[in-house]
């Protein structure tokens, strides 16, 4: 397949991923062919976006040079099984499966995972996302590059083992860091304190280690070891869960800051 050729996509699934991928895809130039979801109606709101057909049937979903599956990981396996073997190049999106559970399908399979986090009410550009990639050959592995490289991304070469740590590193950095937030929203609530007082914390926090290790930029009762202010909060919270986590990070963050 010549590299300047504009490639044919599916996208198999109509999801945060699947939305914000698809709309990238079109706008530089790709033929987004079929939207495939279980619930019809998602994969037309896609699909008016991209000059797409939406489908919910697997029969309608028309040939296309690169199929790409961005579906829960709990349905794959289920729906894989279902899918009619072809040569086009069939990649999933996720960042906790290895690139086999495709093999059976077609001998161009790999992986596109983007890593970050993706919700279709907020915009975000290609610049903000490393995509991680694998390939069962060298033909497939060149046009994954290819096309990351007509979207003006980055691309990283990872296999499945530090794809698999790297999507756990995300979980702590990411979904885990947002649940805290929704506790200190839960807190100054309760005070009738408006969320936004936090935010320019949050940013401050965030910047900083762009220049410095997390743990080299960590402050606070616990990194200072003040017990009386750690007591203090303790006696504030009024679930024995949050106790326990409050008392649990900040033993581990005094153990960080011990190995520094």
């Amino acid at each position: 397949m010549p590299q300047n050729e504009i490639l044919t996509v599916n996208m198999i699934g109509a999801g945060n991923v699947a939305w914000h991928l698809s709309k990238f895809l079109f706008s530089n130039g790709f033929n987004i062919k079929t939207i495939y979801s279980f619930h019809l109606n998602n994969a037309k709101e896609l699909a008016n976006f991209v000059q797409a057909k939406a489908v919910d049937n697997i029969a309608e979903i028309e040939p296309a040079d690169i199929v790409i599956l961005s579906l829960k990981d709990s349905v794959y396996q289920d729906f894989i099984a279902e899918l009619p073997k072809t040569n086009a190049f069939v990649v999933h999106t996720s960042g906790a499966l290895p690139k086999e559970i495709l093999e059976k399908i077609s001998p161009n399979y790999g992986v596109l995972y983007p890593f970050q986090t993706f919700n279709k009410i907020k915009e975000i550009t290609i610049e903000q996302i490393p995509f991680c990639i694998e390939a069962s050959n060298d033909e497939t592995m060149r046009v994954l590059e290819n096309l990351i490289k007509k979207l003006n991304g980055t691309f990283y070469h990872l296999n499945f083992s530090q794809r698999e740590k790297l999507h756990l590193a995300g979980v702590f950095a990411c979904n885990f860091t947002n649940a805290l937030y929704g506790l200190a929203e839960d807190i100054l609530k309760n005070e009738n304190i408006d969320f936004d007082i936090l935010k320019p914390l949050i940013d401050e926090t965030a910047q900083k280690i762009k220049y410095l290790s997390p743990k080299d930029a960590q402050t606070g009762p616990a990194a200072r070891q003040d017990y009386n202010i750690i007591n203090k909060h303790i006696a504030l919270l009024d679930n024995d869960n949050i106790r326990n986590l409050y008392r649990f990070l900040s033993q581990i963050i005094q153990e960080q800051q011990k190995i520094r």
